[in-house]
């Protein structure tokens, strides 16, 4: 989650407001001067030989594909003879047994994340694909799965499902060893000031020697509850003491919270069954809802993202346009988020939890009757079409999302000064971007200048649907890339393989002008769009407004259509659907790039490819479930439940006991089929 390059003291954020103006400024000169680098970069083959795997024959042509993925996953440990599944947030411990030469021979990178118990991966090197090697996804990511899995202490699994169920509940994780409790305290503590009435550490000593911790709220005692430490974010269910001890994270939550004037609240509403009690509790304090109180319970969630490195800045630009309306169909498409803090709820992904969870605008800039207004937290779905493409009509960019308009005075003054073409759109952009303040501001690093810091600190913590990536730096060999971040991560690999190389195969329409692809509408239906994606069974029962003349130039007709009729056409044959359009460029791609290649390669492609469609086929039409669907069901149909919308620890670890089962196929399920023959 973000950049994890800096490290030291950190400014809480009322120390912070006497340098965001300056650092915002600096920022914006950073992303102006790679623009004066890079603002004319083409992707071609020769200037990425170093990303190229050796062991695969090069097609000629300059629409060569590079990208990559990453995903999260939850370790968690079993015990079988207490029919508990707990988190376990000591997995620093793994990061210092491989140690850093070790790590360097993976054939991928292990990252940390938010939660100490929480796991990243992703590949050390991009892959490169047009008509070739799409199995390399595959075999990446259970490399990647197989491979940390034999590195756990036994009766650990490392578990792919976006939120883990009980967080929040009582007691959830393992005993906190050694170095993630009063030391890992002390650590941050170092690093971060802490902002109740105290405005230096000297002063603070005292008060952070003395704080006692609290006694979390709890709705039933299955297991003995711990007093918690909630020393930044204040919450009542949430040990901060399972961050992530990198400073970034701890940072983030007490600065979110010190901007917003009080806690984040999350409020999920609760699956209403015949014995659930809607009633006020300090555990429950919204009837009727699941209530959260903590970063965590967002950022401690998974997810799988993919990024494609692009031709130049504006094949960039319309390729970031295009996703932002395919984001929320994909997270209705991976839905695996009905369970939080021990309730099922009536959602089916994770978004909005996010939303809510780093939501750090005052109370003026969530009341819509206030001329300061923000009309969306700071993850959201994007506010902005950035290409200056001719197919990008003004219509839909409906939004009138308020920008930083400081900012973007400076930035066109700045780019003027610097002889920099900066056109509206982008600028706009910039003054989306930078409306939100910088977060995480390390003491030491306020007068540097000569890397791109500033600007990452206010694009790293812009957690939007979409993301237009600058190259990282300077002197960087990678052009600009866009991230594609709604997809819930899923339980196998070949689950998570097939995701990635669906929306692959819809990145691949935009490498080739052959077959005419505009999936432009206005942005109020995207965010409709998203809006829908969350609801309970929205795969299957939701209608979504798509764009049905996506092959023509002009405005757009719109219909609402259900998924399976957006990806596989209407019956009559009036609208060929997503899929239609992936059959159209497939033929164009292997004869205009695969003609080189060995017939029985491209049999083996086509072949993977139309094992990911047929997947999709069998998901939008109901014939396999969701995880989200799945979980709920298996919950729902337990022995154990009470029809009270309540998950009980026990239930978790037959749940957790049963996917990892299944994930590692020593359990047979018709909902998690073997996707490919390879």
């Amino acid at each position: 989650m973000g950049y994890l390059n800096d490290k030291g003291v950190t400014y809480d954020y009322f120390e912070s407001l006497a340098f965001q103006k300056t650092l915002k400024e600096k920022g914006i000169v950073q992303f102006l001067s790679l623009l004066k680098i890079f603002g004319k970069f083409q992707l071609h083959e020769h200037q990425f030989e170093h990303l190229s795997d050796p062991n695969v024959k090069q097609v000629e042509t300059k629409m060569q594909l590079f990208w990559g993925d990453e995903f999260e996953g939850h370790v968690i440990k079993l015990y079988d003879d207490k029919k508990l599944a707990l988190l376990n947030p000591n997995t620093s411990g793994l990061f210092q047994s491989l140690g850093e030469e070790q790590q360097k021979k993976l054939p991928f990178v292990i990252l940390p994340e938010f939660g100490a118990w929480m796991i990243e991966l992703t590949p050390n090197k991009p892959y490169q694909c047009m008509c070739f090697n799409f199995d390399q996804v595959l075999i990446n990511m259970r490399k990647r799965i197989q491979t940390l899995q034999s590195y756990l202490p036994q009766g650990n699994q490392y578990v792919l499902i976006p939120v883990y169920p009980m967080l929040g509940v009582g007691r959830f994780t393992t005993t906190l060893e050694s170095d993630l409790t009063a030391s890992m305290i002390e650590k941050i503590r170092s690093q971060t000031s802490y902002i109740e009435g105290t405005p230096t550490l000297q002063q603070d000593e005292i008060q952070f020697q003395n704080e006692k911790l609290i006694q979390p709220a709890t709705p039933y005692k299955e297991l003995p509850v711990e007093p918690i430490c909630n020393y930044f974010s204040q919450s009542i269910y949430f040990d901060d003491r399972i961050i992530n001890p990198h400073p970034r994270y701890a940072t983030l939550a007490q600065n979110i919270r010190l901007r917003r004037g009080s806690k984040v609240e999350i409020k999920i509403p609760l699956f209403i069954d015949q014995n659930t009690k809607i009633e006020q509790s300090e555990y429950e304090p919204n009837p009727g809802f699941i209530t959260m109180d903590h970063m965590g319970f967002g950022m401690g969630n998974c997810a799988l993202q993919t990024t494609y490195l692009s031709i130049d800045i504006d094949h960039a630009r319309l390729l970031y346009d295009q996703l932002a309306v395919l984001a929320p169909l994909f997270a209705a498409l991976t839905a695996g988020s009905p369970i939080y803090k021990g309730k099922i709820s009536n959602w089916d992904t994770k978004w909005d939890c996010l939303e809510m969870s780093v939501d750090c605008r005052s109370e003026n800039e969530r009341n819509p009757k206030n001329p300061n207004h923000i009309p969306k937290s700071r993850y959201s779905s994007i506010s902005y079409f950035i290409s200056n493409d001719k197919m990008n009509l003004e219509e839909y960019n409906d939004l009138n999302f308020p920008a930083n308009q400081e900012i973007m005075q400076f930035a066109q003054q700045k780019a003027k000064q610097m002889d920099i073409p900066l056109d509206q759109k982008l600028l706009r952009h910039l003054g989306i971007l930078f409306l939100r303040d910088n977060m995480v501001m390390f003491k030491d690093k306020i007068h540097i200048d000569d890397n791109t810091a500033h600007f990452e600190a206010i694009q790293s913590s812009n957690w939007n649907s979409v993301r237009f990536k600058p190259p990282p730096s300077y002197n960087s060999k990678i052009g600009w890339r866009v991230e594609f971040r709604t997809m819930e991560i899923q339980l196998t690999a070949e689950e998570n393989a097939a995701w990635s190389i669906m929306i692959l195969m819809i990145v691949r329409l935009f490498f080739t002008k052959h077959i005419p692809v505009n999936f432009y509408m206005p942005l109020s239906l995207v965010d409709e769009n998203m809006r829908r994606s969350k609801e309970k069974g929205a795969i299957l029962n939701q209608k979504f407004y798509f764009r049905t003349n996506f092959q023509e130039f002009g405005p757009a007709i719109i219909e609402e259509l259900y998924l399976k009729e957006i990806f596989f056409g209407k019956q009559d044959g009036s609208f060929i659907g997503i899929i239609g359009l992936i059959y159209q460029n497939r033929n164009v791609v292997s004869t205009q790039q695969c003609s080189q290649k060995d017939e029985n390669i491209y049999q083996k492609n086509k072949k993977l490819q139309d094992e990911v469609i047929e997947f999709v086929r069998k998901k939008v039409y109901g014939n396999t479930k969701t995880l989200a669907s799945w979980m709920r069901d298996f919950v729902i149909s337990h022995p154990n439940y009470n029809k009270d919308s309540i998950v009980t620890h026990e239930i978790n670890y037959d749940l957790i006991k049963t996917l990892t089962a299944i994930k590692d196929r020593q359990k047979e399920d018709p909902h998690f089929p073997l996707i490919f023959s390879m």
